[in-house]
């Protein structure tokens, strides 16, 4: 019995293997990337900066205004009311907050492509790092291919005004697909199609994606702006009255649903190593982008509450039925081309920013460094395009993914919080003062924990606003939130950035992560469940691979904009 006992205990070898293998995970966990590490500017065989400001903001915008603008809006509006222009306010200045982060990292950092990822590997460390880009990873796959899915849906429905189209499109290119194993999948082979066409397009050199993207975006936009203009004329104010129908907490409830209407800016930031003057396009490229959004969106709310009762518009297509309603139906031709046009330059824009993303990892050894690899004479990393087209072509035509879109989110809110952070984080100089002494914690623990703070009353705000809790119960997290806010502010030193510079540090980074928590709470449970499940598969992927091939010059601890004082580590 007793030998029986001693057997089943762990020898002090297993022990010992055990105790080495985790203090090495979390060594390399922690490991971060030093400041002034890069890439030549010129290397002959890698990226080649090309992109100028223009380009720029037409990537942002390619990536941002898709068949939202036509559909969300409408949508949006049918359950807020004509207040949905609130909604899409409260939304827009949050993405504005969360574009001045962007805006400062993407101009003090050194301009090589990795976007959140690279920034979260500077300011905080490896892990952190990986699990950014994994939960961003699935937003962004999944998203794709819902792009690719509307698209394919689209074209179905402008090719149907010619007879011949209309009558000849077999059942596995229509829009809902052909549905096997009780709607498991659900085939579209045009979805696939029109993903491969993309790829093969970015395959063939940037240039040629300036080119088909410019003239898209700038399609897409003056047929808004056309849209704008012909709706302005067919307004009946009385159609805006009530204007919050449903009481103000629709209208807060609803930019929760329209923010995603503003995703797609980022893409800018992944663009750093091929934008000709990084330091003062980038900053500014997201910055226009973001308000030129803003500015489009609240138009088309206007005009479309405007027209019509909001009681009366449509799911579909509510922007086109508007325009019917009022015999205005040769306008509804015209919308389906500008969502056309506007879902082809997202597919495009997010197949080629987030290749850029694979790429960086890739160097780092994160991944395998055939995704780091560039084409010689195109200078564009096909491989990773590849590997992106093939992943999004292969959900989008078996899988009917809008479906999923209510577990999309998560990994850009998670994202644009740590954004928010690491602006902070880097900003942090060293202050003795005696709370630090008190408790024998260092200024970048002081940092955490008030971020924690921040982000915890956040979450816990939007919970209790969801659960339509007592107003005193949110106001005091709100208080709370504040004098995490406070503390922060008044017990540390921040350095000012090279370029762009955030302003209003802390307290605009903070505002960014509660609100981003605040968005996160109000969504679809199984969100959460992706989280977390993303989460624990991205940490046993790090461990099996990433740890053991992570590039050790990227562990250098001295990437701060001031280096940190002798003693004092993260």
């Amino acid at each position: 019995m007793n030998a029986n006992m001693f057997s089943d205990c762990p020898s002090p070898a297993t022990t010992s293997f055990s105790s080495s293998w985790f203090k090495s995970f979390c060594s390399s966990s922690l490991r971060s990337k030093p400041l002034t590490r890069g890439v030549p500017l010129e290397t002959g065989e890698g990226l080649v900066r090309q992109l100028s400001l223009l380009d720029l903001i037409f990537i942002g915008l390619g990536c941002t205004i898709g068949a939202g603008i036509f559909v969300i809006c409408g949508t949006a509006a049918r359950d807020v009311g004509p207040g949905v222009v609130v909604s899409f306010l409260l939304a827009g200045f949050t993405c504005l907050l969360n574009a001045f982060c962007y805006a400062e990292l993407s101009s003090c950092l050194p301009a090589i492509v990795g976007g959140a990822y690279m920034y979260s590997y500077v300011a905080f460390n490896e892990l952190t790092a990986f699990l950014i880009f994994a939960q961003l990873m699935v937003d962004y796959h999944i998203s794709t291919a819902t792009i690719a899915r509307s698209l394919a849906s689209y074209l179905v429905m402008l090719l149907n005004i010619f007879p011949f189209f209309r009558e000849n499109w077999p059942g596995w290119m229509v829009a809902s697909g052909v549905e096997l194993f009780g709607g498991v999948l659900s085939i579209n082979l045009l979805a696939p199609i029109l993903v491969l066409l993309m790829t093969l397009i970015l395959c063939r050199g940037l240039r040629e994606l300036t080119l088909m993207n410019s003239f898209m975006t700038v399609t897409k936009v003056l047929i808004i702006l056309l849209v704008i203009l012909i709706g302005a004329f067919e307004v009946d104010i009385s159609n805006w009255s009530p204007f919050a129908p449903n009481g103000y907490k629709a209208i807060i409830t609803g930019s929760t649903v329209v923010a995603y209407a503003y995703a797609g800016y980022d893409s800018i930031a992944s663009s750093a190593e091929e934008s000709k003057r990084p330091q003062r396009d980038l900053p500014l490229g997201i910055l226009v982008c973001v308000l030129s959004c803003g500015v489009l969106y609240i138009g088309v709310c206007l005009v479309i509450t405007g027209m019509v009762s909001y009681k009366s518009l449509g799911v579909d297509a509510p922007l086109a039925e508007a325009f019917a309603a009022k015999g205005l139906k040769f306008i509804s031709v015209v919308i389906s081309g500008g969502a056309v046009a506007g879902l082809t330059t997202n597919l495009l824009g997010h197949i080629y920013s987030k290749s850029r993303i694979y790429v960086g990892l890739g160097r780092d050894g994160l991944l395998p460094s055939i995704f780091a690899k560039v084409h010689p004479t195109r200078h564009i990393p096909i491989h990773s395009q590849v590997w992106v087209g093939t992943i999004v072509g292969i959900i989008a035509g078996l899988f009917d993914v809008h479906r999923l879109s209510h577990i999309l989110s998560v990994g850009g809110l998670a994202s644009s919080s740590v954004v928010s952070a690491c602006v902070v984080t880097l900003r942090l100089k060293h202050k003795d003062t005696r709370l630090t002494y008190m408790l024998g914690i260092t200024t970048y623990q002081k940092g955490v924990i008030c971020f924690l703070g921040v982000a915890s009353c956040g979450f816990l705000t939007g919970l209790l606003y969801q659960c339509n809790a007592s107003n005193i119960c949110i106001l005091a997290l709100v208080v709370m939130a504040v004098l995490f806010a406070v503390v922060l502010h008044y017990n540390q030193e921040y350095a000012a950035p090279s370029g762009f510079s955030c302003p209003g540090v802390p307290f605009v980074p903070l505002v960014c992560i509660f609100f981003n928590l605040f968005l996160f709470a109000q969504l679809h449970w199984e969100a959460w469940v992706r989280f977390a499940v993303v989460g624990i598969v991205s940490i046993g992927l790090y461990a099996v691979y990433g740890q053991h091939h992570a590039n050790l010059a990227a562990s250098d601890n001295q990437h701060n904009y001031h280096k940190l004082p002798s003693g004092e580590s993260q």
